[in-house]
């Protein structure tokens, strides 16, 4: 479903099993590598997840209980996102610390949504898709660079 509503990114990445050197896709280990990349960069976010399902070695609803989980540092997300063997959906959204976010009940961010990011006030949104690939968008181009230099 398009939503004109998205904030436009200014960079918008895919990243499948070929920048990870690995058989399976959308793992946490791989995202752990893209969040390990940019922790410097997102130091100052706050992480939000959303309709989060995967395997791993915790049920996904006790790491990322529903309806949304707020994770309070990337480094904390990391260490969540270690116990994810595979994602098969996910949103997960990094707003700057000390805003005040109201979320929509009706209206949270879900994985199968058109190009963009899910709230006015996302800084970066990583997605996996489907255990095929990861999409991040974001709106600081320094980190979309950095994670260009990280995995292509």
């Amino acid at each position: 479903m398009e939503d004109n509503n998205l904030k436009k990114p200014t960079f918008i990445l895919r990243l499948s099993r070929g920048h990870f050197q690995s058989e399976i896709s959308c793992s946490g280990k791989q995202l752990v590598q893209i969040l390990t990349c940019i922790q410097h960069e997102t130091s100052n976010l706050t992480w939000f997840a959303f309709d989060v399902f995967g395997s791993g070695n915790q049920v996904s609803e006790v790491l990322f209980p529903n309806p949304y989980s707020e994770i309070l540092s990337t480094y904390e997300l990391i260490k969540k996102a270690e116990e994810i063997i595979q994602f098969h959906s996910g949103v997960f959204i990094g707003i700057k610390k000390g805003k005040k976010i109201g979320w929509d009940s009706n209206t949270l961010p879900e994985t199968e949504e058109g190009e963009g990011l899910q709230h006015p006030e996302a800084e970066i949104e990583i997605r996996p898709f489907d255990t095929s690939y990861f999409e991040v968008y974001g709106m600081d181009i320094d980190i979309g660079n950095k994670i260009k230099s990280c995995f292509m």
